[in-house]
C-alpha cells in the first residue's frame, strides 16, 4: 500500500457439570450522579454478603484440567463455551445438568485464549497461542475449519455484525480477515509495528479499528474491503505505551482506548482526530466499554479500579475499587450496570450511575480470568485459575 492511501494523524471429567446455588437478589437502582458531585465521596464499600465460603453460582463446569482464559455465551440460547490452558474448548448448554450436551472441541496445540460466537450463533470461533483460529458448528460441535496463516498467537477475535466473517489480531503485527463459511482469507492488514493487542469491526461493520501494543502504540482505522489504512493515530499527545484495550461507541463514531501505562484516549474514528485524554489509572488498562444509553464510558485496570467516565466532560464520575487487579468487564445490554472480573476470585456488579457496588458473587477459589454475559444480561459466565467455569444469575 502506498503512503498516499493512508492518512496519518500524529497528535504529539468426565466433564463435570453441577447445578447449584441460588438466584441472587435484584440489583438496586439509583439516580445518575450530578456533575457537581465529587467522585471521591461515593461509597465504595463492598456489600456484606461477600463470604469466601459461600457459592453464589447456579452452575459449575469442571471439565478443564488447567486455568480458563476465555468464555463466551451464545447470542440466542443458553449454549456457552470455554477455552483453557489445557488447549481444549468445551461447549455445552447451561440448562443441561446431565452432561449430554457437552462437546469437547479438539484441535488447538496451545492455550485457547479467545472465543466468540458469530452474530447468528451458527458458528463458534476459537483463537489460540498456536496462531490458529478454529471455526466450529454450534449445532454439532464439528470443526468446519482450522484457519492458519498467522505466525504468532491470536490476541483477539471479532465477528462482523452482519455476516460470517471473522477478524483476528496477532502478536506478529498483523490482522487477518477470513470468510468463516469457506475458510478463505479475505484480507491481511499490515502496518502495525508491534503486537495487535485489541481490535474490532465498528458496530455498523464499515470499518476495522485496531490497537498496537508495545513498540507501536498506534490506533489504526481500516477499510475492510480494500485493506487500506484510512487513519493512523499516534504521537506525543496520544498513547506513549502499548494499547491494551479498546471499545467503540454504538454509533461507530468514537473509540475509547486504554494503554499499559493506565492512560485512556477518545478518538473520532471518521476523522482520526484525538478528542481528549482520560487520566486516572496508575497501571495497565485491561478492558474498556462505551455505553449505549447514558453518556458514560468505563475502563478497568490492573490497579484494582473501575473508573466510570463522563464522556462529555472527560472527567471521572465514579471510582469503583477492588482488592486486586481487574482483568475483565462487561456492560449490561439494557441496564446501567457494569460487571467486573477480579483476581480475588469475585464477580462484582456496579451501578454505573453512582458507582456503588450492588452485588458480589462468590464461588471461585482463585482469580477470575474471563467473563461474558448472556444475551439479556440475566446471567454471567466466568472462567478462573481454579480450573472451573461458573454461571451466576445476575439478578438484573
Amino acid at each position: 500500500m502506498s503512503s498516499e492511501d493512508e492518512e496519518e494523524h500524529f497528535v504529539g471429567d468426565e466433564h463435570g457439570l453441577h447445578g447449584d446455588g441460588e438466584v441472587v437478589a435484584d440489583l438496586v437502582g439509583g439516580d445518575m450522579q450530578h456533575d457537581g458531585e465529587d467522585a471521591s465521596d461515593i461509597d465504595e464499600s463492598f456489600p456484606e454478603n461477600a463470604n469466601a465460603d459461600e457459592d453464589d453460582s447456579i452452575h459449575t463446569f469442571d471439565g478443564h484440567k488447567d486455568a480458563i482464559f476465555s468464555v463466551a455465551w451464545h447470542p440466542t440460547s443458553d449454549l456457552v463455551a470455554s477455552g483453557s490452558a489445557d488447549d481444549k474448548v468445551f461447549m455445552w448448554q447451561v440448562s443441561d445438568d446431565t452432561g449430554a450436551s457437552t462437546r469437547e472441541l479438539s484441535g488447538h496445540t496451545d492455550t485457547v485464549g479467545v472465543l466468540a460466537f458469530s452474530k447468528s450463533g451458527n458458528l463458534l470461533a476459537s483463537g489460540g497461542l498456536d496462531g490458529r483460529v478454529g471455526i466450529w458448528e454450534t449445532s454439532s460441535g464439528q470443526r468446519r475449519h482450522m484457519l492458519e496463516g498467522p505466525g504468532g498467537a491470536i490476541e483477539w477475535l471479532h465477528w462482523h455484525p452482519k455476516g460470517d466473517v471473522i477478524l483476528a489480531g496477532t502478536d506478529e503485527f498483523t490482522v487477518w480477515l477470513w470468510n468463516a463459511q469457506t475458510g478463505a482469507c479475505m484480507q491481511v492488514f499490515t502496518g502495525h509495528g508491534g503486537a495487535v493487542t485489541c481490535g474490532q469491526f465498528s458496530p455498523d461493520g464499515r470499518a476495522v479499528v485496531t490497537g498496537g501494543g508495545e513498540g507501536d502504540c498506534s490506533l489504526r482505522v481500516w477499510d475492510p474491503k480494500s485493506g487500506t489504512c484510512l487513519h493512523t493515530v499516534q504521537g506525543t499527545q496520544f498513547h506513549s505505551a502499548g494499547i491494551t484495550a479498546l471499545a467503540m461507541s454504538p454509533d461507530s463514531v468514537t473509540v475509547l482506548t486504554g494503554a499499559e501505562d493506565g492512560s485512556a484516549c477518545l478518538t473520532n474514528v471518521q476523522t482520526g482526530r484525538l478528542l481528549g485524554t482520560l487520566s486516572g489509572h496508575t497501571d495497565s488498562i485491561e478492558a474498556a466499554c462505551m455505553a449505549h444509553m447514558l453518556p458514560f464510558s468505563a475502563t478497568a485496570s490492573v490497579d484494582g479500579r473501575l473508573l466510570i467516565w463522563d464522556t462529555a466532560t472527560l472527567s471521572v464520575r465514579a471510582t469503583c475499587r477492588h482488592p486486586e487487579a481487574v482483568v475483565g468487564m462487561e456492560l449490561h445490554p439494557t441496564k446501567p450496570v457494569i460487571f467486573t472480573a477480579c483476581l480475588d476470585g469475585r464477580l462484582r456488579g456496579w451501578d454505573a450511575r453512582d458507582g456503588s457496588c450492588v452485588k458480589e458473587y462468590t464461588g471461585h477459589t482463585e482469580g477470575i480470568q474471563a467473563l461474558a454475559l448472556s444475551q439479556d444480561g440475566s446471567y454471567a459466565i466466568t472462567g478462573s485459575d481454579d480450573k472451573t467455569v461458573r454461571i451466576f444469575a445476575t439478578g438484573v
